[in-house]
């Protein structure tokens, strides 16, 4: 255990009386607590005023045998338009659900998120060979998600108008016609390419989404036609993927070797595909044939002579309903012709197939728009110098493949099992739980942060959490708000893993006057499965009077199991209605909790003695409709 002497400072009366302003109303021991409904006083309810819900997550994704899809799932639309017209992914949001499929493409298991959600829900991925967007909608407690190219949802809809489309700028050409989404009418289907899970992952790992591309790859894509035996060449352009929300128009031009910028510069443009946003314009594997275009701007059909270069383009965010315009920037392989004299390509090799990607605005990721070029003979293209990049191998159980963000806040009455005041802060604490998983969705390790905010009691309380997994699988370092006291850590006394923190509310905010941070790293050795282990804040519960030993008094949320060390004698005692033998802990006659669990909430107060439905007019409709209604009562 790292221990780390700290110290909590604040700015005397002006701190107190702010802090005070904020929890602390006037008192008033004559009271009369509201209960909300008429409710009979030998039956308990059975509402668990849970903030949370479980859902049935069905997640289907057409896959190359093998290849594991790591997505996010969100209740509001995770893309938004920029100051600048970008489409771009939203950074205000966190997403509700994290998850890696199997080998398969599937994912099937029940999740925990908040029950203030919308009817729809928006599955996102930034894996390349798979639809980046999906929308569903909430069936009751479930999401199915059947996602392959034809269930793809765009971040910004195209109408859905049928018809085919040509237009584009003057100085580009077609070859051929689309339909209103970008798809292109002449599709080489000879040419198609089937993605491997090999190269998808390796492609994922090398330039992933939100990262910074090494400089090694950042490089001119143009490519020289030079085939041995002096034969002309028929090329052909094969989309990879793409990570961009932007629907981005790519084609190609034809040069000669050592021609100047400006000559470049004059070559027609030929459109290739008209919208580059995956899976709508353009799948995954799909291929065309190019056609040779002269110094003269002249279409000579699909043969190349030796001596062609080409060079590719990429024009942001062109496409709009069938229509190619030049909306914003436009970047070329051929660094020299760029405004802005920055390299926009990426070029490298996973053992004999060529990698080839556009960064299409600004920053440094180099995912946008990904493709490989074929040419028949193949011996007919001569690349740069490519670095290679070896093929990914598959992640050990041991490694992190990402990670998830739990955060809100906790409040607990301590008078149980007799009634209280039900003003719910005698404790108040806010909570920020990362929680890293592997491949398999097993928990690996967990960071969790606890944050004493309020000790409205005359107890001297403490407060602990417990998690779903043996003690002797944790291994758990206190590595912020160390403290002297020999129980803080893990309880030596207890099966499950229980994370003692502090044990007096009242000491730790020295009187409301300020606030405590506890942050604990707790690993585990061997990985639980997630739909084991469960979502932070987990099992939190306070314990009475600073009592570390066997038959303690402990408050737990609705239906959280107490530890072995609670007084179970004090069950169906006082107000308390809990029937153990069916596992119904912490219950009540008066449609109040003795402690409740808020998330994604950023604060809380009510007013002291007085219940909660006083501070939150809209908790007894709440509490009332078993949750069904005012869902966000506490926001």
């Amino acid at each position: 255990m790292v221990k780390k002497c700290i110290s909590f400072m604040h700015s005397g009366a002006i701190f107190c009386l702010l802090m005070t302003s904020i929890f602390v109303g006037c008192i008033n021991n004559d009271t009369d607590l509201s209960v909300p409904g008429e409710v009979n006083s030998d039956i308990p309810n059975t509402f668990d005023f849970a903030t949370t819900e479980s859902v049935q997550l069905n997640v289907n994704y057409d896959v190359p045998e093998g290849y594991k899809v790591l997505f996010e799932v969100y209740t509001e639309n995770p893309f938004i338009t920029d100051s600048e017209g970008q489409v771009i992914k939203r950074t205000d949001i966190e997403p509700v659900v994290k998850r890696m499929t199997d080998e398969k493409g599937e994912y099937r298991s029940l999740e925990t998120i908040s029950s203030d959600h919308g009817s729809d829900v928006y599955i996102y991925t930034s894996y390349i060979g798979v639809p980046m967007l999906y929308k569903a909608s909430f069936k009751g407690e479930v999401i199915d998600a059947d996602i392959n190219w034809d269930t793809m949802a765009d971040a910004i809809p195209q109408t859905r108008a049928g018809g085919e489309f040509g237009n584009v700028p003057s100085n580009y050409n077609v070859l051929g016609t689309w339909n209103v989404k970008g798809r292109p009418n002449y599709l080489d289907s000879e040419g198609q390419l089937s993605l491997s899970k090999s190269i998808l992952s390796t492609i994922n790992k090398t330039i992933p989404e939100g990262g910074t591309c090494p400089f090694k790859y950042r490089q001119s894509a143009d490519f020289v036609l030079n085939d041995p035996k002096g034969r002309k060449s028929e090329v052909k352009v094969r989309f990879i993927g793409g990570t961009s929300a932007a629907a981005s128009t790519f084609g190609y031009y034809c040069y000669k070797e050592g021609d100047s910028d400006a000559a470049i510069r004059k070559a027609k443009k030929y459109v290739v595909f008209p919208n580059t946003k995956t899976g709508v314009g353009i799948k995954g594997g799909e291929c065309v044939k190019l056609h040779y275009i002269d110094e003269n701007g002249i279409d000579q059909g699909t043969d190349f002579p030796n001596g062609t270069k080409i060079g590719w383009f990429i024009n942001n965010d062109a496409f709009r309903k069938g229509t190619v315009a030049t909306r914003y920037k436009e970047f070329y392989s051929t660094t020299s012709l760029n405004s802005d004299g920055r390299t926009h390509t990426v070029a490298f090799r996973i053992n004999d197939f060529i990698v080839l990607s556009f960064e299409d605005w600004t920053d440094a990721d180099y995912n946008d728009v990904q493709f490989n070029v074929w040419s028949n003979p193949i011996e007919a293209i001569v690349t740069p110098e490519l670095p290679e990049v070896k093929p990914t191998e598959p992640e050990d159980d041991s490694s992190i493949a990402y990670s998830i963000v739990y955060k809100g806040i906790l409040a607990f009455e301590d008078n149980w099992p007799d009634k209280g005041d039900y003003d719910l802060n005698d404790m108040i604490l806010k909570y920020n739980s990362v929680m890293y998983y592997n491949t398999k969705n097993e928990v690996l390790s967990t960071e969790d942060t606890f944050t004493a905010l309020w000790a409205g009691a005359l107890y001297h309380n403490g407060f602990a959490y417990q998690m779903n997994t043996e003690r002797s699988n944790v291994e758990c370092e206190v590595v912020e708000g160390t403290s002297g006291w020999s129980n803080q850590g893990l309880d030596k006394d207890i099966s499950m893993a229980t994370i003692s923190l502090f044990n007096d509310a009242i000491e730790v905010t020295g009187n409301n006057t300020y606030t405590s941070v506890y942050k604990v790293r707790n690993s585990f050795k061997k990985p639980v499965d997630h739909s084991q282990f469960g979502v932070a804040p987990y099992n939190p519960f306070i314990f009475i009077h600073k009592n570390m030993d066997k038959g303690r008094i402990e408050v737990h949320l609705v239906n959280h199991k107490p530890t072995e060390k609670a007084d179970m004698t004090l069950f169906h005692t006082g107000a308390d209605l809990s029937e153990v033998d069916k596992s119904i802990y912490y219950v009540s006659a008066n449609n109040y909790p003795y402690a409740i669990h808020m998330i994604d909430a950023e604060k809380f107060s009510t007013e002291e003695k007085i219940s909660v439905d006083k501070s939150y007019p809209r908790f007894a409709d709440w509490a009332k409709s078993n949750g069904t209604t005012n869902k966000d009562w506490y926001k």
